[in-house]
């Protein structure tokens, strides 16, 4: 091996790193450098926790850009946001009493239209017995009836949602208006409009109970509702029970039990327009006891500067 550096050859037979003559390193040695901590042995990577979603807060963070010195005042316009004040109960039923009356007016009339289709098809049902019928009004009488007999039940379905919303909001501002305590839980309350035979008489008693604490009567005193309450209750039962009447009627088969069916689906649809007008009646009366809109009453007198 031959030094690079001064050329003179290196003894053979001895492997060595350096030049014997002049120190310098011989080729063939590899260095390699190594950091302070390679020979320390490595900990082992921390788990990360799965994603909780993004922070929350109760108000908008201001990121504590302002010195301590200089923090704003809350409520000032730099300031940090107040808090959302607590939902006015009346604003809450006067809302509530409004989007009800706008999807009782709808339900009433998609009922109105599906009571039409029934009609319509009760008609070409005594005209088919003698003569052919057209194949434009078949079409027509199976486009109303499908149609809107669809659209007339869900559209009651959300109505009656909305109603139970608004029954537990003007029940318990009734109670807390009055002092008094609901005898029925909101559970029982629930059950007892939906399932058959409460529904006949627990809507309308809970109605009543509401217009006696709204108006201020005795609570030991039996409960006397109004003309409102008992042309709903009255509605409402009919309906109630012409509809089971209608599902019961549905299992039969033969062809005079279907053009009933047909005179039967009529009827509901005409004691749901009803229904749907008591309701709105009826609500518009409580909400006003409950929450009442104040109006000018009188002359209202307007003060002008005097011109010379």
């Amino acid at each position: 091996m031959t030094c690079p550096r001064c050329g003179r050859e290196q003894p053979p037979g001895e492997s060595v790193r350096f030049c014997v003559h002049c120190g310098r390193v011989l080729s063939g040695v590899r260095w390699v450098a190594t950091t302070p901590d390679a020979l320390r042995p490595r900990q082992p990577a921390a788990s990360r926790r799965p994603y909780a979603g993004p922070p929350r807060y109760r108000e908008v963070p201001r990121w504590s850009l302002w010195p301590w010195a200089a923090r704003p005042e809350p409520g000032s316009p730099d300031g940090p946001l107040p808090s959302r004040p607590a939902p006015d109960p009346q604003e809450a039923l006067r809302a509530h009493a409004g989007l009800l009356r706008r999807l009782a007016v709808t339900t009433a009339l998609l009922a109105g239209i599906s009571a039409a289709g029934e009609v319509f098809r009760y008609v070409l049902l005594v005209l088919s017995r003698d003569r052919a019928l057209s194949g434009v009004a078949l079409g027509w009488s199976d486009v109303l009836v499908t149609l809107f007999g669809l659209l007339a039940p869900v559209a009651g379905l959300a109505t009656g949602v909305l109603f139970l919303r608004w029954l537990l909001a003007a029940r318990s501002l009734a109670a807390e208006e009055s002092g008094t305590r609901p005898w029925r839980s909101t559970r029982l309350l629930l059950l007892g409009c939906v399932l058959p035979p409460f529904t006949l008489t627990v809507p309308g008693a809970t109605l009543a109970e509401i217009e006696h604490a709204a108006g201020g009567s005795d609570p030991a005193a039996r409960p006397t509702p109004s003309r409102p309450v008992l042309g709903w209750w009255a509605s409402w039962a009919t309906g109630v029970v012409l509809g089971v009447v209608t599902v019961a009627h549905g299992f039969a088969t033969s062809t005079q039990a279907l053009a009933d069916g047909v005179l039967l689906h009529a009827l509901v649809d005409v004691v749901a327009i009803v229904t749907a007008v008591a309701t709105v009646r009826v609500v518009a009366h409580l909400t006003e006891l409950l929450a009442p809109v104040l109006r000018p009453t009188g002359r209202t007198w307007v003060v002008r500067a005097a011109t010379v």
